[in-house]
């Protein structure tokens, strides 16, 4: 080869790096841009600090409208990611119709809305939360997802941390319930829900990654003791169901000897726990600090049941019930005489929004979900601590507070991910060892 083309062969190679360089250059900007999005996004859902620094409860429109704006960059955010990962997501889609099906008819109800344009408005962000739980489960497996839901989870355990201890006037309450911490939201038992939720991400991505003890160890610590200040009851539960689980299912995991003990030990439980509910409610509520009407919430549900009797079958329409002051809320804040702002039920409230029809739909759903999570435990890897915990605390707080097909909400998110990916049949994870499709068998180890 004459020099002249030793020459031209070299400047090909050097232009061939270069072009690799570049696109491994805008790779990286390209992951680290995704990154930093689903982070925004993961915090925004959550409503930490919106709520807490945003209301004036001089003009309540004025803070709803400004809270309500911050939304749109976020929605663009959404976009972005649906349309980089939009073969997969709509996969995640595909194989999962009764989700989709759920968000459609909550689009249908504009047809009967009693208030078309909020409908319309809540509709589209339902939407937009929807995607942004498809694209969470269409880019990232098992363990990466769960990962980075508990670094967000820290880090708002760790900003109400510094507010209940340094700036107490935001971060515990001063009125109502005066000295219960509520972090950096709005009322503690939020705030207790959401770090119920940590510590059940804490000692999942734990069991996924053992190596990090120093940081997720401490971490539930930190979580469960943030849910003991918010002196929340359900939140309190619900830490204990997920301390509890996860317990049963590491020895169901680990000791197989055990499996046929532990079920009939967690049927019987369960089984004695409705019975006292129950058979000897009063006790059981004495046990827990609550009176029976569960600080109110049994009145605003009976009193829902005559607003939910005029329109059983469609609801208001998505989004509208407690929207107009002067519309079919006013009686139920007429008769409990108090600002009512919620159903304080996941249920209750898709009853008002949607119609029992799309009680139904979801009600499938869920059970669909919840069947496929514990299918995990014999054909899954260390995923399954995630998919049995966050479903059934799910579920939990759905009796609470009103998360169920909730727009602008992390827990839908949460749910919306954790779904699609078990619907998709999603590889199981195991602990540095290759993905495993689901259908294919593997010897349980940790």
């Amino acid at each position: 080869m004459t020099s002249s083309g030793i020459m031209i062969s070299n400047q090909g190679n050097n232009f061939e790096d270069g072009v690799a360089a570049r696109n491994e250059f805008l790779r990286n900007i390209m992951y680290w841009l995704e990154e930093i999005f689903v982070f925004i996004l993961l915090f925004q859902f959550s409503t930490a600090l919106v709520a807490l620094l945003l209301t004036n409860p001089v003009d309540l429109a004025e803070s709803s409208s400004l809270a309500r704006n911050l939304w749109y960059p976020g929605y663009l955010m959404v976009i972005f990611l649906t349309l980089r990962w939009f073969p997969n997501v709509i996969r995640m889609a595909v194989f999962n119709p009764l989700l989709i099906t759920c968000i459609l008819w909550c689009g249908l109800s504009y047809i009967w809305s009693i208030q078309p344009d909020v409908t319309l408005r809540r509709s589209i962000a339902l939407l937009m939360t929807t995607l942004f739980g498809l694209c969470l489960a269409a880019r990232y497996d098992w363990n990466e997802l769960v990962q980075r839901l508990a670094f967000v989870f820290l880090v708002m355990a760790l900003i109400s941390l510094f507010l209940g201890i340094f700036i107490p006037s935001l971060g515990q309450m001063q009125e109502i319930h005066q000295g219960a911490w509520r972090g950096a939201w709005l009322e503690k038992n939020s705030f207790g829900v959401r770090m119920a939720m940590g510590l059940a991400l804490m000692m999942c991505a734990y069991a996924m990654q053992p190596k990090r003890w120093w940081l997720w160890i401490p971490s539930g610590v930190l979580c469960f003791g943030l849910v003991l200040l918010s002196t929340s009851k359900a939140a309190l539960l619900a830490a204990l169901v997920a301390i509890c689980g996860f317990l049963v299912i590491r020895v169901f995991r680990r000791f197989p000897i055990l499996r046929i003990p532990v079920m009939y030990s967690v049927i019987i439980g369960v089984s004695v726990f409705m019975f006292l509910i129950i058979f000897m409610p009063d006790m059981m509520f004495e046990l827990i600090g609550k009176e029976r009407t569960l600080t109110g919430r049994t009145d605003i549900w009976n009193a829902l049941a005559a607003a939910i009797e005029q329109k059983p079958l469609l609801g208001y329409g998505y989004g509208t019930f407690w929207q107009d002051l002067n519309g079919p809320s006013y009686w139920v804040r007429f008769s409990l005489e108090w600002g009512v702002p919620t159903a304080h039920n996941g249920w209750v409230e898709t009853w008002l929004s949607a119609g029992v029809v799309a009680v139904i739909l979801f009600g499938i759903l869920y059970l669909a979900t919840l069947l496929l999570a514990f299918g995990r435990l014999y054909r899954g890897g260390v995923e399954n601590y995630w998919v049995i915990l966050s479903t059934v605390l799910f579920f939990m707080v759905s009796l609470s507070e009103s998360t169920i097909l909730q727009q602008n909400d992390l827990s839908w998110v949460i749910f919306v991910a954790t779904s699609a990916k078990l619907f998709s049949f999603s590889p199981a994870y195991w602990r540095g060892r290759p993905p495993v499709p689901y259908f294919q068998q593997h010897n349980p180890n940790g």
